[in-house]
């Protein structure tokens, strides 16, 4: 990648940072809500606070992508354009349909622009606090080494969301190209690198989280700083990403311990706290940082009332335009806690005198945002890390113990635990149903279409879906973005996806 122009590091009221711009009319002196890198690797606080204006960007749109929209808000954006590109979540209207339709993925498009704008700027911006933060004077080299462990968890994060987004899974090719290695402080003089393949970036992130996993902590100040904990349960996403069997079993176990399942009742309660015991990491939002409209809750949210004409209010007042397929409400219990969606009886259209369900039937109300638009964003839960175990067990010949975990999960998740029955699949028959329970369980939560590239499995999509019905196949390169043309344009060395 080729940072254009960079001369300061913005820290606006101590929180946002941005380290990257390519604005010709950049101001020549420091504006008063921003430093130089000197003055913010200064002090011990300085280098904090660079540090908590990255994880704040992560819910931001990127910068230096030309306009910004309202599906370009960071990490969110991205966990929900990879759940529309799947098979149970659907955008029916508004933002989001071009993804849906898998028709937002060329170069000159919005949606490659900002997935690839937003990873680079938080990449950016770990390089320079691992760069920088050495220097500092006033801090010990525990202080340091956490701070840079912290860093090198966001840059792997990016990295993994990166290599997936702008290639097929690396079981299927380890050695495709995937996206630039760019590890030290940008400068305008610096060369756009050739793409990196697939085994040479996950070297990188696995090294990353491993420095970091013997860094860290089980403590930190929030849930949106990062502990041993996150490093763990990224460590254990990447080892499945890889077939790691083993790995994958023992990072998931580690990332989890401490962090029971909630309850059916607390699953019900909203999804929108990371105080909830479950939660290992996740974004907050209070009411003077929320984006209104431009929101994840706005697309998700999706609890009305019905007026006497049939119309909706929404309770959350937004886009509210993210619907489940009919299908995939079929999968689940009546007593399944997690079937959190407000059917509308009357979204359907005759024919031959019989129904036909429209995309409308469904709206998703799993994610309850406060009353304040300050519902907090969940980006890693203990039970993704149960379903990485289960799954890692089964591959590995542990039928056994992958039904065991698969039994813990239903219990918590059931209204009347006595209705839960153990699973006596074994086999391929295991892994489905793992699979299945994968869906019911992370539904918005942006592993819809990375876990079937992932299983390297078609994209089936039936029912009342209104985009791609019918099935495409495995590894189709509508599941891979292109690079972005303003990235071909200002790197010499960079060749295009499909």
């Amino acid at each position: 990648m080729r940072i254009k122009n960079i001369k300061f590091l913005a820290v606006v009221l101590g929180a946002t940072l941005s380290l990257t711009a390519c604005e010709k009319d950049y101001l020549e002196t420091v504006p008063s809500n921003k430093v130089s890198y000197d003055q913010a690797f200064s002090t011990k606080a300085g280098a904090e606070a660079a540090l908590e204006g990255t994880i704040r960007l992560m819910r931001q749109a990127p910068v230096n992508q030309g306009a910004v929209s309202h599906d370009s808000y960071g990490v969110p954006a991205y966990m929900m354009t990879f759940d529309v590109m799947g098979q149970d979540v659907m955008a029916n209207t508004n933002w989001f349909v071009f993804q849906y339709e898998h028709a937002n993925k060329l170069a000159t498009y919005r949606g490659t622009r900002i997935l690839w704008g937003h990873a680079y700027n938080l990449i950016t911006n770990a390089n320079n606090i691992i760069a920088f933060s050495s220097k500092l004077p006033d801090a010990t080299e525990a202080e340091i080494k956490s701070l840079e462990a912290e860093a090198r968890v966001i840059r792997a994060f990016s990295y993994f969301n990166l290599a997936r987004a702008y290639q097929h899974t690396y079981l299927k090719d380890k050695n495709a190209l995937a996206v630039p290695l760019m590890l030290e402080p940008s400068t305008p003089q610096t060369v756009g690198k050739e793409r990196a393949t697939l085994e040479q970036v996950y070297t990188q992130i696995l090294a990353d989280l491993t420095i970091a996993e013997n860094t860290l902590t089980g403590s930190r100040p929030s849930k949106s700083r990062i502990n041993k904990n996150v490093a763990q349960g990224l460590l254990a996403r990447v080892y499945l990403e890889m077939g790691e069997w083993a790995k994958a079993a023992e990072f998931a176990q580690k990332a989890r311990a401490g962090y029971p399942l909630m309850t059916a009742t607390s699953y019900k309660g909203g999804f929108n706290n990371y105080s909830n015991g479950e939660w290992i990491w996740g974004l907050p939002q209070s009411a003077d940082q929320n984006n209104a409209f431009a929101s994840f809750y706005s697309f998700i949210d999706g609890r009305y009332t019905l007026s006497s004409t049939g119309s909706r209010a929404y309770t959350r007042v937004g886009y509210n335009n993210l619907r489940a397929n009919d299908n995939f409400v079929a999968l689940f219990d009546a007593n399944d806690a997690r079937r959190e969606f407000q059917e509308d009886e009357k979204a359907f259209v005759t024919s031959n005198g019989n129904k036909v369900w429209t995309s409308d039937r469904y709206t998703i109300t799993k994610f309850k945002d406060l009353t304040t638009l300050g519902g907090h964003i969940p980006l890693m839960r203990s039970a993704e890390m149960l379903l990485i175990e289960a799954e890692a067990q089964a591959r590995l010949g542990n039928p056994a113990a992958a039904q065991l975990l698969l039994l813990e999960l239903r219990k918590q998740r059931y209204t009347d635990a006595t209705l839960v029955l153990p699973t006596l699949a074994v086999g391929n028959a295991l892994l489905e149903e793992i699979f299945v329970e994968r869906r019911k369980e992370l539904y918005g939560e942006g592993f819809g279409l990375l876990d079937i590239k992932r299983l390297q499995k078609p994209l089936v999509r039936t029912g009342n879906h209104t985009a791609v019905i019918g099935e495409t196949p495995a590894n189709d390169d509508k599941f891979i973005h292109q690079i972005p043309q303003g990235e071909m344009d200002a790197n010499p060395n960079m060749v295009q996806n499909p």
